[in-house]
């Protein structure tokens, strides 16, 4: 049982530091032009802090099996109030999780939208072909003048 308050405490250090990269993750997400390269360490650490979340959440599940405990600890007050804080962070984070996905689809659909634009654009008649000459007939009448 002593092992078990360290183990979720752990849990919700790591959740504070997932919490403070998710939301640096948002506010990039909110700018207009995101920085690929900032987003993609984001994206690392976030994957290595749900690594060891996930190590913690494992080792608080043998520790239960030892203790005959079980979340949400009823009748044992600092475990219960930690499995709180736990708990809410947990929510909190899918909260974020969730706006962050927002975020991305909307980044996505403005991609698609300029690339259309642009693939059309492409596709419009052009004034020169690729040898440089008018690709466009000459519009207007032909006049054969002899003299």
């Amino acid at each position: 049982m002593d092992k078990l308050y360290p183990i979720l405490t752990q849990m919700k250090t790591s959740l504070d530091e997932l919490e403070a990269i998710m939301i640096e993750e948002v506010n990039q997400l909110n700018r207009a032009q995101i920085n690929p390269v900032s987003l993609q360490v984001l994206a690392d650490n976030k994957s290595q802090l749900l690594s060891t979340i996930q190590y913690y959440d494992d080792m608080r599940r043998q520790q239960e099996q030892l203790c005959r405990a079980e979340a949400p600890y009823p009748g044992l007050g600092k475990l219960f109030a930690s499995w709180q804080q736990v708990s809410e962070k947990v929510r909190h984070s899918k909260a974020l999780n969730q706006q962050v996905e927002s975020l991305l689809q909307s980044h996505m659909k403005k991609n698609q939208h300029i690339r259309k634009a642009i693939e059309q654009a492409g596709h419009a008649g052009s004034l020169y072909g690729p040898a440089g000459e008018s690709s466009q007939a000459p519009t207007g009448r032909k006049y054969n003048i002899s003299i």
